[in-house]
């Protein structure tokens, strides 16, 4: 969209939400309240106003293509979806949803972590740099007991006593409480019965994702054959799309089949307007995709 030098008032409210420092779950029912009608249900087009909004941030970062692109509809249809196709939403579905951390709106929470993370102090020591206390993320190993790492030694892909990279980890960007202590303790103790193979074959996101790339293939098809169809109609009737019209009166049904093509051309451009959207997303994924290819090859050479 092109600068005018205004900004939609709700556009503002969700931006300045969205970077504020506050408990996550209100942030998510202030969202809400900003595109919820008058009965505070939200519906497609309302939720889908709110994501397109929120997306903006990461967008103008150039990191859009991690979060799914910038097409919001796959992630609506995935809020809708969880709660059965409903036509409208309530409030504590849409932060049940958001607590899956969709793809689209995981940028959200891992911002928020970060922000409480940055001055917390673990009592831990981290087993690979010694550092304790650990201060910021702490990284908790489901697969071994008493294994600790600190951000730095996580982010830069170090192991230690055996552990790799594919084994289940928990991030605390707080100290843990005894309950999350005991809930930890008790996983491990089932992964230790669990084989490397399953690790390996059962990797955990660790968000919601959402299908934004296949919608393409789809739309290619249905162009291809629209095309075809048009080719064929053209060819039967003799018309040469590029030559002038003969100056006769046009009679009803040519009149109606001219407005026959028109439309379809029409929606042919439409198609190709999406597609080249669907393009430029694909684009953005193989460049982040290249750029973790290369932060990978520069672990492995370290």
């Amino acid at each position: 969209s092109g600068r005018t030098g205004k900004i939609r008032v709700q556009s503002l409210k969700i931006g300045l939400m969205s970077l504020s420092k506050g408990l996550l779950e209100e942030k998510y029912r202030y969202l809400f309240k900003e595109v919820a009608g008058p009965t505070e249900m939200c519906d497609q087009r309302q939720l889908g106003l709110l994501l397109h909004d929120a997306i903006q941030i990461p967008r103008q970062l150039g990191e859009v293509a991690a979060f799914g692109g910038s097409n919001i509809e796959p992630s609506v249809r995935s809020c809708f979806q969880q709660n059965h196709n409903k036509p409208e939403i309530t409030v504590k579905q849409f932060i049940d949803w958001m607590r899956l951390e969709p793809q689209s709106m995981v940028w959200l929470p891992v911002l928020h972590r970060v922000a409480a993370a940055e001055t917390a102090k673990h009592q831990a020591k981290c087993n690979i740099c010694k550092e304790c206390p650990i201060v910021g993320f702490r990284y908790r190993s489901l697969k071994h007991f008493n294994y600790d790492v600190c951000q730095s030694c996580f982010f830069s892909g170090r192991t230690a006593k055996g552990h790799k990279l594919h084994y289940p980890m928990v991030e605390y960007c707080i100290p843990t409480t005894s309950g999350e202590d005991v809930r930890d303790f008790t996983k491990v103790l089932k992964n230790k019965f669990r084989s490397k193979k399953y690790f390996a074959k059962h990797p955990r996101l660790g968000y919601l994702p959402v299908q934004t790339v296949l919608e393409g293939d789809n739309l290619e098809t249905s162009l291809q054959i629209e095309y075809e169809q048009l080719k064929e109609q053209h060819l039967r009737r003799g018309i040469n799309p590029l030559a002038s019209p003969p100056d006769s009166v046009v009679s009803p049904q040519h009149a109606s089949e001219d407005a026959e093509l028109i439309a379809e051309a029409k929606l042919l451009r439409q198609h190709k307007g999406r597609l080249e959207a669907r393009m430029q997303i694909l684009e953005d994924h193989n460049k982040q995709l290249e750029s973790q290819l290369h932060r990978l090859r520069q672990l492995l050479e370290q």
